[in-house]
């Protein structure tokens, strides 16, 4: 039997509660440092070191210090890789202040001395631009105009050689807008033929028999084959053949007309072209004569009859011809200037 502590007689400190009981060397260093490890890590194991002096694990206490040797070493690592980097980044530099001091070289080795000198060598290619740009312009000639509210005589040259007082009952009437667009309106619908025309369902040529019966079928009901809403059938609401004109008083167009004559003289823009008379048809001289007048474009030549110049002036792209008993609002109005001749101007002025 196993033998009670507390009962032994014969070992007096057995019974002392103030003497510790023996303790096992092997098992004590891990019990107290299981023991105190919560509260105090680090002087657990500094008691455990001290216990067990004697023992073979003395590398965990040392084991500590290498994470500071690790800790130290990526420092190192560190400024040795920053130092790289600011020697890759001095590097750019130098190349970089090498490429700037390569013009100045390149300048220096030419003997370019003076200032202008090298902002000429620098700004070649923007002055060849430039240069092109200004020899490709040329100046815009000059539009001839005569006196506001008279008409300007020329000759055969173009040449100004006086001028002809205009009656104000013809040609000093106030503009009318609703009036000139009237009146442009009618002359452009009588143009129109208006002989577009259309066949309906009545017109067309076709039987007119039921296609299939009304019900029982399962389609819609359907008539005649020349229904619109068929290929070959009607047209419904189709163009017809009619009359576009517009009828306005006579009074109305001859004051519409004296309106636009009014407007072109009090710019300055009617001429009277004195002997132009020619032998045979001849554009290039009628076109000598236009160029050397120098007015705006386009231009109305308004003749009485003279074949003549008519024949002259009808193909040039920039000139309309017109006799003066069809002369128009709309033609009027389109041109910018009016170069009438002397026979012209007479039978206007006397109409």
């Amino acid at each position: 039997m196993a033998t009670d502590n507390t009962n032994n007689i014969d070992d007096p400190k057995a019974n002392d509660p103030k003497v510790a009981p023996p303790v096992d060397d092997a098992k004590a260093p891990a019990k107290s440092a299981a023991r105190k490890a919560p509260a105090k890590p680090a002087a657990a194991k500094t008691a455990a070191a001290k216990t067990d002096s004697a023992d073979a694990k003395p590398a965990k206490t040392s084991a500590p210090k290498k994470p500071a040797k690790t800790a130290s070493e990526p420092k190192k690592a560190t400024s040795t890789s920053a130092a790289k980097t600011d020697a890759v980044a001095a590097e750019p530099k130098k190349a970089t202040s090498a490429r700037v001091a390569k013009p100045k070289t390149a300048l220096a080795d030419k003997a370019v001395t003076s200032e202008a000198e090298v902002k000429t060598a620098v700004r070649k290619p923007k002055t060849a631009v430039k240069a092109a740009k200004t020899v490709s312009l040329k100046p815009k000639a000059e539009v001839k105009t005569g006196e506001p509210g008279k008409a300007t005589v020329v000759d055969q040259t173009g040449k100004q050689v006086g001028t002809i007082d205009l009656d104000p009952t013809k040609f000093a009437v106030p503009a009318n807008i609703n009036t000139l667009h009237l009146v442009v309106r009618a002359s452009q619908a009588a143009r129109r033929r208006g002989t577009a025309s259309t066949k309906t369902r009545g017109e067309i040529s076709g039987s007119t028999a039921k296609l299939y019966r009304q019900k029982s079928t399962g389609r819609a009901r359907v008539g005649s084959v020349k229904s619109p809403t068929r290929i070959g059938g009607g047209v419904a609401f189709g163009p017809h053949p009619r009359s576009y004109d517009i009828k306005i008083n006579r009074k109305v167009v001859r004051k519409a007309l004296l309106m636009a004559l009014s407007d072109r003289a009090s710019n300055g823009s009617l001429f009277v072209a004195r002997d132009l008379q020619l032998d045979k048809p001849s554009t290039a001289r009628v076109n000598e004569f236009l160029v050397g007048l120098e007015v705006a474009a386009p231009v109305l030549v308004v003749t009485h009859d003279e074949p003549q110049v008519t024949l002259s002036t009808r193909n040039l792209v920039y000139a309309e011809v017109t006799e003066v008993t069809t002369l128009t609002t709309e033609q009027v109005l389109r041109a910018r200037s009016l170069v009438l001749t002397e026979k012209a101007f007479t039978a206007l002025s006397q109409a």
